[in-house]
């Protein structure tokens, strides 16, 4: 199908941040900027539709963003079921997601993702392990997640390997950085000042 396959944009902002003293992540700023809006800003030019977010906490601050946002209907689930909630609400086949803590997401990613189609579900790999917070995922994919976090299992990578995903390896570290530490925040910090370092 190649790139030109309508996508929307889901960002996963609904966690609960314990590694982060339970902050929102989304809030969380960096070069003076939340990472929410990092993310915005490298997402929204990779979709031809528009972003959804995934929040479970500080909604009027994320409406005010000016784009939807979507809520689990029973918090901190995990991811997967941040997915499945926003995949409902999404007007394309196919939504491209990625978490709200990874302020370095590829600017090609959709492109990058998008050959593999028409599978259903496509992730990403750094080279070293699997990345599944970030793939094209198709909206069908929502009752199989719902089905899954029913049985009482929320492991991510499990339910991705289950529906025999395609894999695309994108070895560059920096892309798939989740902040889940102050010492990981200093880290992009110190990158973003000095990028060939």
């Amino acid at each position: 199908m190649g790139s030109t396959v309508p996508l929307t944009g889901i960002i996963l902002a609904g966690g609960e941040g314990r590694r982060m003293d339970g902050q929102d992540k989304g809030w969380i700023e960096l070069h003076g900027k939340p990472l929410i809006r990092h993310v915005l800003d490298r997402l929204q030019p990779q979709v031809s539709s528009r972003c959804i977010i995934s929040a479970n906490r500080n909604l009027e601050r994320y409406r005010a963003l000016g784009v939807p946002v979507v809520t689990d209907a029973e918090v901190y689930l995990g991811p997967l079921a941040g997915i499945a909630h926003a995949l409902q609400h999404i007007n394309t086949d196919y939504a491209l997601v990625v978490p709200t803590d990874a302020p370095l997401v590829p600017l090609d990613l959709a492109t990058r993702l998008q050959n593999e189609l028409p599978a259903k579900l496509v992730i990403c790999h750094d080279g070293e392990r699997l990345q599944p917070l970030f793939g094209i995922f198709h909206r069908s994919l929502s009752e199989s997640i719902f089905q899954f976090l029913h049985s009482g299992q929320r492991q991510l990578t499990r339910w991705c390997m289950e529906q025999s995903p395609q894999i695309v390896t994108i070895g560059d570290t920096f892309a798939f950085a989740n902040l889940n530490t102050a010492e990981e925040l200093a880290r992009i910090s110190t990158h973003l000042d000095n990028p060939q370092a």
